[in-house]
């Protein structure tokens, strides 16, 4: 067994800074990486609350819709195939700080579009260009941090960065109805620029003190290592499914769904789908620190949490709308914060394949999360066609329901892992 995927003997163990500068260094790094990683997910789910007046302005198709919603998750999927060497090869400065940049690009392509072909350019720039944020961090804090803070530090970057979910909720919606989408976007766009550059300017890829390992030659053949092994097959279809199926409520569908089949209002819409993400931001901290500090174990608390997802997206296929109004609040609450168990996938990963490739090993991961988001929707964009009605809806959420259920079902038989 290659030491670097699983060899008991190939831990390997991160150093540490110590003193008043280290630890100012690791926050500073920590507020860099999740402000990146909070306008990177702005980005992503955005599409639902302005796809309504995207479509309206430009005369876009549900198919199209659906293209434009996908073109982000497939940029930022096929992304990882180089993300991985090229992190663990350069680290994580230069490569997310000028992908950083490249998303600024496609933030003022994407408000300044007039037609589908430049929304789509647009996308891809973006997803392209946020692919690195969250492997740069997580490559980063395997040698800032020790490895027993890993999955609360997933936690809580994925939650703070979540509130760029949040922004792309409610807040979104006012912006977009005030001062127009494409207004909107080009000032997150402006952000984003300043906020690269300021990567660029103070991140270090080590701790003060820390000798740097030795460069890996740019390979790719740790790619078939990883799939090859039946746990990692596992873990990668329960997240192809987990954030694909989150994704097709939370980033395109939820919104027309709601206006559709429960005949809420945008803003009602919304408001329902901010709460989903603030059960997600609750959830992350939470729940990466029970994984880690009490039940130190990943599958423990994943396999039930995905149960009770896979339980709460069958409502989507009719059960929800015979359920009372007043319960859907809850239901969103709730729907978000067991959908935050997801990022221990990323610990357990970690923890199954640890090695100076680690990088590697992630952002595979992240590319079956990521694919999985994109290939969804614009499934699920097929599947509802050109009539947008109840039926088709009730149809198209029967593709994450059915997948999901099964991809719980092979992760039972995955290897578990700890933060030990």
């Amino acid at each position: 067994m290659n030491p670097c995927w699983g060899g008991k003997t190939a831990i390997w163990r991160p150093s540490r800074s110590s003193g008043e500068g280290g630890f100012a260094a690791q926050g500073l790094a920590f507020i860099l990486f999740s402000g990146m990683y909070l306008i990177a997910y702005f980005y992503r789910v955005s599409a639902a609350v302005i796809s309504g007046d995207i479509a309206r302005e430009l005369s876009l198709s549900p198919p199209q819709l659906g293209g434009v919603a996908a073109a982000l998750f497939y940029a930022f999927a096929f992304a990882q195939i180089p993300l991985g060497p090229l992190l663990d090869r350069y680290g994580s400065r230069w490569i997310v700080g000028i992908c950083s940049l490249i998303a600024a690009l496609g933030g003022l392509l994407f408000a300044s579009a007039h037609n589908f072909t430049g929304l789509f350019a647009g996308r891809l720039l973006l997803g392209a260009g946020t692919a690195a944020v969250l492997m740069g961090s997580l490559k980063a804090y395997t040698r800032w941090f020790p490895s027993s803070m890993f999955a609360t530090l997933i936690g809580l970057q994925i939650a703070l960065g979540n509130c760029g979910n949040l922004l792309a909720t409610t807040p979104l919606a006012w912006a977009a109805n005030s001062y127009g989408w494409r207004t909107s976007f080009a000032v997150v766009a402006i952000l984003n620029f300043v906020w690269a550059l300021l990567l660029l300017w103070l991140i270090r890829d080590l701790p003060p003190g820390t000798e740097p390992q030795r460069a890996l030659p740019f390979r790719f053949s740790a790619w078939w290592q990883l799939l090859r092994n039946d746990s990692f097959r596992r873990l990668s279809l329960l997240a192809f499914f987990w954030y694909g199926s989150y994704m097709a409520v939370q980033g395109l569908w939820g919104v027309p769904y709601l206006e559709m089949v429960l005949k809420l209002d945008n803003a009602a819409a919304s408001h329902l789908l901010m709460l989903t993400a603030i059960g997600f931001i609750c959830g992350c901290p939470f729940l990466g620190r029970l994984s880690d500090r009490w039940l130190l174990s990943r599958k423990r608390l994943l396999f039930p949490a995905q149960l009770l997802q896979w339980t709460i997206l069958l409502l989507f296929v009719g059960p929800l709308e015979r359920l009372p109004q007043e319960l859907l609040p809850a239901i969103f609450f709730i729907f978000g914060f067991v959908i935050s168990s997801g990022p221990l996938l990323y610990a357990q990963v970690k923890e199954l394949f640890p090695g100076p490739r680690t990088a590697t090993a992630l952002t595979l991961m992240n590319f079956f999360i990521v694919i999985g988001a994109a290939l969804l929707q614009q499934l699920m964009g097929f599947l509802v066609g050109s009539q947008l009605d109840v039926d088709s809806l009730h149809r198209a959420f029967l593709l994450p329901v059915v997948g999901l259920g099964l991809a719980i079902l092979l992760y039972a038989g995955a290897r578990d892992s700890g933060p030990a």
